[in-house]
């Protein structure tokens, strides 16, 4: 099946891989429908595949990119494998470490650089 992956930046500063899937109803809606990715997570979270999400409103996109080859072979490789912890090698492997958010880990009192 062919893939219509796109990556969008919601307005709670989340960003996404959705492969876009046809749905009556999240079209008559207007809601972003498909198998998705979050790219955006911190370092003690995981990276999870999820598939057919009404992930959310149009209304509540900031942004809609194409994705990069990368961002594209890492949201492949997560079809497979469904979940992933964080580690920094393999953000970088796919180059993905821009989207990496701040930990909300009371330890973390001094921000990394």
């Amino acid at each position: 099946m062919k893939q219509n992956l796109i990556k969008v930046t919601t307005t709670f500063h989340n960003t996404w891989l959705i492969d876009l899937k046809k749905d009556s109803f999240s079209e008559e809606n207007k809601i972003i429908f498909g198998d998705t990715l979050r790219l955006s997570i911190a370092k003690n979270d995981s990276y999870y595949y999820s598939e057919a999400i009404a992930l959310t409103y149009e209304k509540e996109i900031l942004f809609r990119e194409q994705p990069t080859e990368s961002e594209i072979e890492f949201f492949n490789y997560m079809k497979e494998v469904q979940e992933k912890s964080f580690s920094k090698a393999l953000a970088a492997k796919y180059n993905i470490e821009l989207y990496t958010v701040p930990s909300l880990n009371i330890d973390d009192s001094v921000e990394e650089k």
